[in-house]
């Protein structure tokens, strides 16, 4: 299963999670809420950690989870 790491506020990784575990394995790092704070979304591939998306906690979900998608597709080609 492919890895990914959810580095965000609790709100976001908590829903995120949600809707991505089924298709990755998830592990997930809190940050605190502040809205300096940029989430990202990281994926290993070819054993390397690979940043796929950076987001703000304020960004839609639909909007975070098609940035991952299509980055995630481009990178791990």
């Amino acid at each position: 299963m492919r890895r990914i790491l959810i580095s965000g506020t609790r709100q976001i990784v908590d829903r995120l999670e949600a809707k991505l575990r089924n298709t990755y394995d998830v592990a997930t790092e809190i940050i605190p809420d502040n809205p300096s704070e940029v989430c990202q979304i990281s994926a290993k591939i070819r054993r390397d950690w690979v940043t796929i998306c950076s987001f703000s906690s304020k960004e839609e979900l639909k909007n975070i989870i098609t940035m991952f998608e299509v980055n995630y597709a481009i990178r791990s080609r």
